[in-house]
Order: C-alpha cells, then sequence, then structure tokens
C-alpha cells in the first residue's frame, strides 16, 4: 500500500469516529416540548410492603390418586416440620394370570412380592423402612367419591395385616412380602376364585375390595418417604403347577399379578393417599398454626409444605391499601389524572442468603428441599387462586401440546433465593374495588393469601421456610397520564 492510500484510508478512519462520537451528543428529548401535555407520562417504580404473616393448616386437601398416578409411603420426622406419616388405600385388580384358565394343575404357593416403581423420595434412603399391608374388607369410597388426606381408612380394613416388607433402596422396584396367617389365607382364596370374576372387573371389586399400604409406625427415627406409581404398585404370585400329563412332576414357577391402577379395566382404579401430621416438639408447633386473629402474634417466618401441610397466611394490611391509594393522590398532586399499574411483582424470600458466596454452599441443601413452584389463593379450601393464578386456564393450554405457563410464575429463584410471582391482577383489582368504595377500607375484598404449593403439585416432597411480614416486598411498576 502506498503511503499517499494509507494517509487517505487514516483520514477516513478519523472522520468516522468523529462522526460516532457526534451521535452520542444528540439531544434525546428533542422535540419532547411538542407533546401536548394532557398526553405527557412519568414511569415509576415502587415497593410496598406492610403485610402481616402467619401459619396455617387445611385439611381440605383432595387426595383420590387419578389415572395412573401416585401413591406415597413412608415417614419423615425432622425438628422443623415434626412428622408426616403416608399411607394409601387402592382397589387392586388382575393383570396377569400364570394361564387362560387359571392357575394350572394343583398350584403351589412358593412366594409373594410386592412391587412398586418409585420416581421421587426424601430422606435417609440408607434407612430399611417396614411397612403393612392390610386388606380392605368393604367398600371404602365416599358417597361423593371425594377423599381428603385426612381420611380414615382404620374402619375399612381387617385388624390382622396380611403382609409386610421393607424397601431398602429407592433403586429396587420390588420386595419379598412375608405372608401372615390372614396373608396366606388371603392368596389361598386369590388362587381359588374362578377365572370368571378375575375376568369380570365388577365381580373382582365386590369380592376384593381393596389394600391398604402403611409404614410401621416408629417415633423417633426419621426414615423416608415414597413416590410410587400405582400401574406398577402391587402384588406379584409367585407359584408353581403340575404337569398336566404327569401330575406328579413340578413345573416351572408361573406368576400371577394385580396393580393397583389397570388402565384397561372397566371398573375399580380407585385409590387415595392419606397423610397425618404432627407437629408435637417441632418448630413450627412452637410458632403456633393456624393462630391468624388479629389479636394473634405475627410471624417473621411462615413455613410451607405439600401433602395437606402448613402454609403460609398472608394478610393484606389497611397500611398496605392506604399506601397503594397514595399512588392516586401522588398523581393529582402532581398534575396527572390518571395511573396505570403496568406490572406488580411479589417476593417472597426463602431464609437463607444465597447471595453472600460465602454461605450459597450451606444454601444449596435448603434451595433443593424447596417446593419448585408456589400458588397464591384467596379460599384454600375451593383452591381459589387470586386472579393471576388461573391454574385451571394454564391447564387446560397445557393440554394442546406443549406446557403453557401463566405470567404469574410462582417458581423459585434459585439466584435470587426467592418465590417471584406476578400479582398485577390481584393490586389491580384490589386498587378498583378501593376506588369504586371512595376509600371505604372495608369494601377491599380478598385481602387474605393463602401461600401453599401449586395446584397441580399438592401433594410435593418440598418444605420450606420463608421470611414474612415487611421482608415480602411488592414491586410496583405504574404509569402516570396526565
Amino acid at each position: 500500500m502506498s503511503l499517499r492510500r494509507a494517509i487517505s484510508a487514516l483520514v477516513a478512519l478519523c472522520a468516522a469516529v468523529v462522526m460516532l462520537g457526534a451521535c452520542t451528543e444528540v439531544d434525546d428529548a428533542l422535540g419532547s416540548d411538542l407533546i401536548p401535555e394532557n398526553q405527557r407520562m412519568t414511569i415509576r417504580i415502587d415497593t410496598l410492603r406492610n403485610l402481616e404473616t402467619y401459619i396455617a393448616q387445611s385439611d381440605s386437601v383432595k387426595s383420590r390418586i387419578k389415572g395412573s398416578g401416585y401413591a406415597y409411603i413412608g415417614q419423615l420426622r425432622n425438628d422443623t416440620f415434626g412428622l408426616r406419616r403416608c399411607s394409601f388405600i387402592s382397589q387392586i385388580l388382575p393383570t396377569q394370570l400364570p394361564y387362560r384358565a387359571g392357575f394350572g394343575i394343583d398350584p403351589i404357593f412358593d412366594s409373594v412380592i410386592f412391587t412398586y416403581s418409585i420416581s421421587d423420595y426424601k430422606g435417609d434412603t440408607m434407612a430399611a423402612q417396614k411397612f403393612y399391608v392390610y386388606e380392605v374388607n368393604r367398600k371404602f369410597v365416599p358417597e361423593d367419591s371425594t377423599f381428603y388426606v385426612n381420611f380414615d381408612a382404620e374402619g375399612y380394613v381387617n385388624p390382622e395385616p396380611l403382609f409386610e416388607f421393607e424397601i431398602t433402596s429407592p433403586t429396587k422396584t420390588s420386595s419379598r412380602a412375608y405372608p401372615t396367617e390372614a396373608g396366606l389365607d388371603y392368596i389361598k382364596r386369590l388362587m381359588q376364585t374362578d377365572t370368571v370374576t378375575y375376568y369380570n372387573d365388577t365381580l373382582w371389586v365386590n369380592k376384593f375390595h381393596g389394600l391398604y399400604v402403611v409404614p410401621e409406625q416408629t417415633d423417633s427415627e426419621s426414615k423416608v418417604i415414597y413416590r410410587t406409581e400405582t400401574s406398577y404398585t402391587g402384588l406379584e404370585l409367585w407359584l408353581r403347577d403340575h404337569d398336566s400329563i404327569d401330575n406328579n412332576l413340578i413345573l416351572d414357577t408361573i406368576v400371577a399379578s394385580y396393580a393397583c391402577y389397570a388402565k384397561d379395566a372397566k371398573m375399580g382404579n380407585i385409590a387415595a393417599n392419606m397423610v397425618y401430621h404432627d407437629y408435637e416438639g417441632s418448630l413450627v408447633a412452637d410458632l403456633g398454626v393456624n393462630d391468624t386473629l388479629a389479636s394473634d402474634p405475627v410471624q417473621r417466618t411462615i413455613y410451607v409444605e405439600g401433602m395437606g401441610g402448613v402454609m403460609g397466611y398472608v394478610k393484606v394490611t389497611d397500611q398496605f391499601v392506604e399506601k397503594l391509594a397514595e399512588l392516586g393522590d401522588e398523581a393529582k398532586n402532581g398534575g396527572y389524572s390518571t395511573v396505570s399499574i403496568n406490572q406488580a411483582m411479589a417476593y417472597f424470600p426463602l431464609t437463607v442468603n444465597v447471595k453472600d458466596p460465602a454461605e450459597r454452599p450451606a444454601a444449596i441443601p435448603f434451595l433443593d428441599a424447596a417446593p419448585t413452584r408456589l400458588g397464591m389463593y384467596t379460599a384454600f379450601a375451593s383452591l381459589t387462586g387470586i386472579p393471576d393464578y388461573d391454574y385451571e386456564y394454564e391447564e387446560s393450554l397445557s393440554n394442546y401440546g406443549d406446557q403453557y405457563k401463566l405470567p404469574y410464575g410462582g417458581e423459585l429463584n434459585r439466584s435470587r433465593g426467592c418465590y417471584a410471582m406476578d400479582v398485577t391482577a390481584y393490586i389491580q383489582r384490589m386498587w378498583s374495588e378501593y376506588q369504586r368504595a371512595d376509600g371505604n377500607l372495608d369494601e377491599v375484598k380478598y385481602r387474605s393469601i393463602f401461600v401453599a404449593p401449586a395446584a397441580d403439585d399438592m401433594f410435593t416432597l418440598g418444605q420450606v421456610a420463608l421470611q414474612g411480614n415487611d421482608a415480602i416486598e411488592i414491586v410496583l411498576t405504574y404509569t402516570l397520564m396526565r
């Protein structure tokens, strides 16, 4: 390249740099004074607190297992949440016979296996846990077919168990079950039942009403809770039969299978989970559960768990509504005619510190133990979500393909150590009610909120401690318009 060309290129480069620099000095507000006064807007962000928090519990959690759902078995104790003991009751249906005609010739009982398919668990999986299987002796379905977590199965089962078995690892898919005298009699009845009954679901469930599986009750040990899919949960009978020609010749092992859910069944497939909670001696009990009256002390920490356990109860105070109302006063005093709430985000921080790098490793187990998502409800018994949390709408859209998620969110943000919820519609409704009521706070409704697991994950094994009261932030983004 010649010297002349090099100088020309350098001059061009300098000119370009000057022009770029000039671009940064353009007045971005140029022409803004031409906007009419009545069309000017100001966007602001403000943070509201003034919430009161308590700990509540409700036994209105429905527990019927839908389709090939999940049954929960086991017990778990910790110092914070006390004891959870999970059991389930289920009709049981035959899924496999050794032969089309039944059990063959003079079958000999060999052993019985309890099968399961564990997809989740919580607790000490190194500890073996014993379970008992009882026979259901009569129809156990409530008249309205609605089961709740506190359903009492004791009145529907025989006093003596049929079998006992142990689960020693979540990777296993079956355990040897040891029959009692009642269990041996039950096996004999299974083997002697005719094939007409075996192939007719109605006849079957009227003869064999079901099974009830419960963990051994131990007061001191922590143990573990398992989640097993009902399609793969049930019994296997291992037997031997005799040769049809030489009746003295014993053949190889044959198997009959029974499951808590059979896809092609015309009748049956009814099952429900039961959960017993005992908070005695726990941190939660010391704080007070369902002490939510105005005279009761507020709680600086709220606790949330699944399976019909404790949850957060949040009261929106008069001060909160009045602070919200001040937005309107600010608009009037500033010469604005309208306030429009663009977004309201609620942040529920965990009690662990994830922002400090030195404390982050200690926080990881708490994050892992927390529910992945929380819902907010104005009426927990009917599972009525706040306007932003229309979980039925979310579910209906998800049925058409990809998983749809509401703008509400509600997921755990691990990097920030909090749950974040978009509550814009809820705050807008509160704001509108206050305006219509002309400042009468008694007319502002739905000011009590239950913070609990997501509606589609009520049986989550997760447990979490959240900061309450003023630690909960409602961050408003709003526009003032002239």
